[in-house]
């Protein structure tokens, strides 16, 4: 019994000493500002560039000065990739400097003074249908432990997309009957950016998907008798699930709805609005026609503007909606119609996926010009 008891004692104090040299790293440690709160950040960049401070921190005061060297580090890149089910690129080394790639922290202080990350215009080399980022590091540091999960930050870089959408009002719509139906849907997904006129009326058409002889509709609107005129709604089944939040009137907005096999989801910006179950769980969907606004009955016709509208074989993630939402890779796997509505002239709406579903406006819309995503109010 004694033994076990030395032998407890004996654990007890190692355990202690284990505790006491993991907090001394900390104390000791240093890391990126920014990386405390989140491990990543968003930066956007316009025809001017962009910058953004990087600094740095001890847990506590050391009495000698502290030298902290920045650079980047793709691992943590690829690890951030990994973990959110994204894709972001590295950004060529070319774009992007450091105001200075060493800081001080004096004996007695801590923090350094602030670093600015500078990055420079995108040009032609870079491929507008993709995300970038630039993983920025903690690569030496003379004087302190580097605290490993805080000693890297994912700078995401929202690109300024300057372009031309349709507006559509007059019962003009978007429509398309594919050659081949899109079947075996157990998962789903849509999404779109919208820039409504005004919230007025019931049942404004958003998204009309058909299935075959009537079954798997998929049906999303403004307004209802059960809801406000700027709530959005989707009617799937028997199934009507309605969001929190109110829309505005003259302000862009990217949509997203999913189906994952048990669950509809609604995102507004990249931010979960609602979760229902489904009333069909396990329901598997064909879509036979695919339609955005309503050109039949011109009561429920939309006005506004549309763009990047997208129909996914998958249930996107939460990550990956917020990620991409004016822009994405034509080659993404799941991918079945992608609009684009960039074309400034025409009835024909391209299909950018590599199924070549075009859309067909019911008529020539108007195009508007040199409109921003995200919206800046530039």
């Amino acid at each position: 019994m004694k033994n076990i008891a030395k032998i407890g004692i004996i654990f007890m104090v190692a355990l202690l000493a284990a505790c006491q040299s993991e907090y001394d790293v900390i104390e000791n440690g240093v890391f990126l500002t920014d990386a405390q709160k989140s491990q990543s950040k968003k930066v956007t960049i316009d025809d001017t560039g962009a910058k953004t401070v990087i600094s740095s921190r001890l847990g506590t005061m050391m009495t000698t000065d502290v030298t902290v060297e920045y650079g980047t580090d793709a691992t943590a890149l690829q690890a951030y990739n990994q973990k959110n089910g994204t894709d972001y690129q590295l950004l060529p080394e070319k774009f992007y400097s450091f105001s200075e790639s060493t800081t001080t922290i004096k004996a007695g202080e801590i923090g350094s003074s602030p670093t600015n990350l500078i990055i420079k215009p995108f040009d032609e080399t870079i491929d507008a249908t993709k995300k970038y980022a630039i993983p920025v590091a903690i690569v030496n540091a003379n004087g302190a432990e580097k605290l490993l999960s805080s000693s890297s930050l994912i700078v995401l870089l929202d690109q300024i997309i300057v372009t031309t959408v349709p507006y559509l009002a007059n019962g003009n719509a978007i429509s398309i009957v594919p050659e081949s139906m899109i079947e075996g849907l157990s998962s789903w997904t849509l999404e779109w950016n919208l820039c409504m006129d005004a919230f007025n009326r019931n049942n404004v058409t958003q998204w009309t998907i058909k299935g075959a002889d009537g079954k798997n509709n998929i049906y999303t609107r403004f307004g209802d008798v059960t809801c406000e005129q700027n709530q959005f709604q989707a009617k799937i089944g028997s199934g009507k699930p309605q969001s929190i939040t109110r829309f505005t009137a003259n302000k862009w907005y990217h949509l997203a709805l999913t189906y994952d096999g048990t669950n509809i989801r609604f995102y507004v910006d990249g931010v979960l609005d609602f979760t229902t179950p489904h009333a069909l769980p396990g329901e598997v969907f064909e879509m036979k026609e695919i339609g955005f606004a309503n050109s039949v009955n011109t009561a429920y016709t939309l006005k506004g503007s549309i763009s990047e509208l997208r129909v996914w074989s998958v249930a996107r993630s939460q990550a990956e909606i917020s990620n991409n939402m004016y822009v994405v890779s034509p080659q993404t796997p799941g991918l079945e119609v992608y609009w684009k509505c960039n074309e400034g002239s025409g009835t024909i709406i391209k299909d950018y996926s590599s199924h070549q579903r075009d859309g067909k406006l019911v008529k020539e819309a108007t195009w508007k010009t040199g409109v921003r995503f995200p919206d800046d109010g530039e």
